[in-house]
């Protein structure tokens, strides 16, 4: 049998295409890293990955055994959960994923209601890299985002709850000529220089490349930025401009400034995923209020599908 952290290693390798980005995110070392990806090709039989330059370059077949495994892992997280609940019980102890933006502007204030009201309680919280839905149903409770224009996230033994829609704001530099302008077409910046915010942001990307097709141009990318945090370091330098969420921008300590487009407003679909092993848990059902209160205070409410 194939050892599933190999093979998530191996999926983690094929997504960045780089064994250092991969030791990185992971938390492994580079040698680590390579040393699981020569013994999964050992057990294989067949090549995983191959050399070009200084970097690497997985083989097709690595491609399509990362794809094959996406099924297996996301059953083996899940049944590993669920062991955990069984196991330790879900009374003492909640586990949080979600992304950076509501980890930093929410959670704080989320923890310290949850701190005084179940002094026993522990909550372990995670930052996620992806909001895909293979991806999802890692913790008791995940916080994701959605497109508006793709089907929501569907996990089986989990139940969805829209918390708001989060609009995505221009950020310009300070000396950008349309400073202080009220909502503003999209198509207004067409001529500007862009920073991508973050290209491994999926959601940030998808919906600035509609949103800016939307407005009938194609953004003039000067910068592409690995973080959110370089991509508004480069608009704080007058680099160019980019789209970031709203919940992101609240937190930001840049000198930059935000203006709120229009024609279109590209925005984000917040949802909230509670595995149902812990709905009853007095705990997680009051994270999940937390949760509305601080999502209705800092996203959109009105109309939301379910």
């Amino acid at each position: 049998m194939l050892d599933l952290n190999r093979l998530r290693i191996l999926r983690a390798v094929v997504a960045s295409g780089s064994v250092n980005e991969t030791a990185r995110r992971l938390g492994y070392t580079p040698s680590t890293v390579s040393q699981h990806i020569h013994t999964l090709a050992k057990e294989v039989g067949f090549p995983l990955v191959e050399r070009v330059g200084r970097g690497i370059v997985p083989t097709a077949a690595a491609v399509e055994l990362a794809t094959a495994s996406s099924d297996v892992l996301h059953a083996a997280a899940q049944l590993n959960a669920l062991v955990k609940v069984l196991r330790e019980g879900a009374t003492d102890r909640l586990v949080l994923r979600t992304f950076a933006s509501a980890a930093y502007a929410w959670m704080p204030q989320v923890a310290r209601t949850l701190r005084q009201e179940f002094p026993g309680l522990t909550l372990e919280l995670s930052i996620s890299e992806s909001d895909l839905a293979e991806d999802a149903g890692q913790a008791d409770i995940e916080i994701h985002t959605e497109l508006p224009y793709t089907p929501p996230i569907a996990i089986a033994g989990f139940r969805r709850t829209v918390l708001g829609t989060d609009d995505f704001l221009l950020a310009l530099p300070t000396d950008h000529p349309l400073v202080g302008s009220g909502p503003i077409d999209l198509a207004e910046f067409a001529e500007d220089d862009w920073v991508q915010y973050d290209f491994r942001d999926e959601i940030a990307t998808s919906l600035t490349t509609r949103a800016c097709a939307e407005a009938g141009f194609t953004p003039h990318y000067v910068a592409r930025a690995q973080d959110h945090v370089t991509g508004l370091a480069f608009v704080a330098a007058g680099v160019g401009i980019t789209l970031i969420p709203e919940l992101a921008a609240a937190w930001s300590a840049f000198d930059v400034d935000f203006v709120r487009t229009q024609n279109p407003t590209p925005h984000r679909r917040i949802v909230v995923l509670v595995r149902n092993a812990v709905s009853s848990n007095p705990a997680a059902s009051r994270l999940v209020e937390l949760l509305v209160d601080v999502a209705s205070a800092s996203t959109h409410r009105a109309a939301l599908p379910a």
